[in-house]
């Protein structure tokens, strides 16, 4: 166990660790789960090396659920989302938070976690050796939902407000 890897010191001693067949469970900041391997890469460590030790990498941030006793319906509009940001689906109305006895005047009771988890098999790896940083469209063929796409989800399902996942969708 790493508990982080913070420069190439850690990355190289992680990875060595790895090449003898530990299991190595650490963490890493990056803003989605493909981005641990390019933070590897910028830390010195060969391609090659990441694509042969990594086997699943993953995201997760913690989203504020609204208090469903205040939390008050409002009509949503496009200019609310970051520039650039495509919607995933079409949202009529979004909910806010109010605040209320109930949620001690924060509009939010309770968090819900959301992940991006990507496997690395041998396609990927091939990948990660050619030094191609830009897979999203194979991920998208896999079915593998990005930290976006989850904490839009939510969003769109009223469980969280726009302010709450605006720092995920503005990655993308």
């Amino acid at each position: 166990m790493v508990g982080e890897i913070r420069d190439t010191e850690t990355a190289n001693m992680a990875i060595r660790a790895a090449l003898t067949g530990h299991l190595v469970l650490s963490t890493i900041h990056t803003n989605s789960a493909w981005g641990t391997v390019s933070r590897l890469i910028d830390m010195g460590v060969p391609s090659f090396l990441v694509a042969n030790t990594l086997n699943t990498t993953a995201a997760q941030r913690l989203i504020r659920l609204l208090c469903p006793k205040c939390k008050k319906q409002a009509q949503f509009t496009d200019d609310l989302y970051p520039k650039q940001f495509k919607p995933y689906n079409k949202v009529e109305h979004h909910f806010k938070a109010q605040g209320c006895e109930h949620c001690y005047y924060t509009g939010y009771k309770g968090r819900k976690a959301v992940y991006e988890v990507i496997p690395i098999d041998q396609e990927l790896a091939l990948e990660i050796k050619d030094g191609n940083m830009y897979i999203q469209s194979l991920l998208k063929e896999r079915g593998i939902q990005t930290l976006a796409e989850n904490a839009f989800t939510l969003f769109s399902d009223g469980l969280t407000s726009i302010d709450e996942i605006y720092p995920l969708l503005f990655n993308y």
